[in-house]
């Protein structure tokens, strides 16, 4: 990554390394280096940061059941999203911690 000229170029690696279908197929073997990691966490700080600003907590539910493995709560309506966050669960858990936070005090 010391290679990359300028810090914007390093930025756009980084994103477009984070779309890659799995971490074997990029250079970078790290946080937020693959689409499921990106996916989990989005979908956890969004989730997170939608429940902690109105109150409603119900789809937060549905968030935890996928991290754990569970066939439980509202189904989301895309299966891969799903995946992503039950092959990721400590990124979209995490994300879910952010997101509160963020929902509640902003």
């Amino acid at each position: 990554m010391t290679d990359d000229p300028t810090v914007v170029s390093r930025a756009l690696r980084v994103f477009r390394e984070a779309g890659a279908p799995s971490e074997e197929s990029t250079d970078r073997n790290g946080a937020f280096s693959y689409h499921a990691e990106t996916h989990a966490a989005g979908v956890g700080i969004g989730v997170g940061a939608a429940a902690g600003a109105t109150g409603d907590y119900r789809i937060v539910g549905a968030i935890v059941a996928l991290a754990f493995g569970l066939n439980r709560g509202p189904s989301l309506s895309s299966a891969r999203i799903g995946e992503d966050i039950k092959q990721e669960p400590h990124y979209a858990l995490g994300g879910l911690a952010l997101g509160l936070l963020i929902g509640t005090f902003v």
